[in-house]
């Protein structure tokens, strides 16, 4: 049976139903992601997963509909979403079971990394804070940030979701703040060095559970 899971909007959030499509795909289902079209290439990451939509719809979109209900539940994102009875029963890691190896072109062999950008923060970290703690904890960096954001002499940007995926994981340390790219190291780094600036909510808004190798990180 064809099944279409139904999430349209930001990276971070297109990424954590990457577990749900598992799930039912583990179940013998075709599974299309229903999501814009800035983000299909999520699907260059993954083997289980399509871009499409189909008549049986599980919609897990929080904005705007549900978003209120979100709010007032005082559950996490993870939490919320994945009480729908279809996916309850999923394993919640990410898996990209597509990424190729290596780091991506325009990085060196070793390098530290800092992700200190973020789209759908509530919480904005002072950006100064954020380069003088990396330093402390990192030494010497790369940031990775859009062009438009460039504020440090050593900087990249990933040319595709794949890119970016692919530098996280090889960094030798990495930092960041909640947003996709830390939900990426939550798939890429379990067993290696990463520094996490957690967002600060009036609610439960910790997404990304803990995992070995992750440090929590107070400016």
């Amino acid at each position: 049976m064809k099944k279409c899971i139904r999430y349209q909007q930001r990276l971070g959030d297109v990424l954590r139903c990457l577990p749900a499509c598992k799930y039912l795909a583990d179940q013998g289902h075709e599974v299309v992601l229903d999501c814009f079209d800035q983000y299909h290439g999520v699907f260059d990451l993954v083997t289980y997963v399509r871009p499409g939509t189909a008549d049986d719809i599980i919609d897990l979109e929080i904005w705007p509909n549900r978003y209120n209900a979100f709010r007032q539940s005082g559950l996490s994102w993870m939490d919320f979403v994945y009480q729908h009875p279809a996916i309850a029963g999923a394993d919640r890691k990410i898996v990209l079971d597509r990424l190729p190896d290596g780091p991506p072109p325009g990085l060196p062999d070793h390098y530290n990394l800092l992700a200190p950008m973020g789209i759908s923060q509530s919480w904005n970290y002072p950006t100064l804070d954020i380069l003088q703690k990396a330093t402390e904890l990192m030494g010497d960096f790369i940031i990775m940030c859009e062009k438009k954001y460039y504020f440090h002499n050593r900087h990249w940007t990933a040319a595709s979701v794949v890119e970016m995926a692919q530098a996280i994981k090889h960094a030798s340390t990495f930092m960041a703040i909640n947003s996709a790219p830390a939900i990426l190291a939550s798939a890429l780094r379990q067993d290696r060095p990463t520094f996490f600036l957690p967002q600060k909510e009036q609610w439960a808004q910790d997404n990304i559970a803990p995992w070995p190798g992750r440090v929590d990180v107070e400016l």
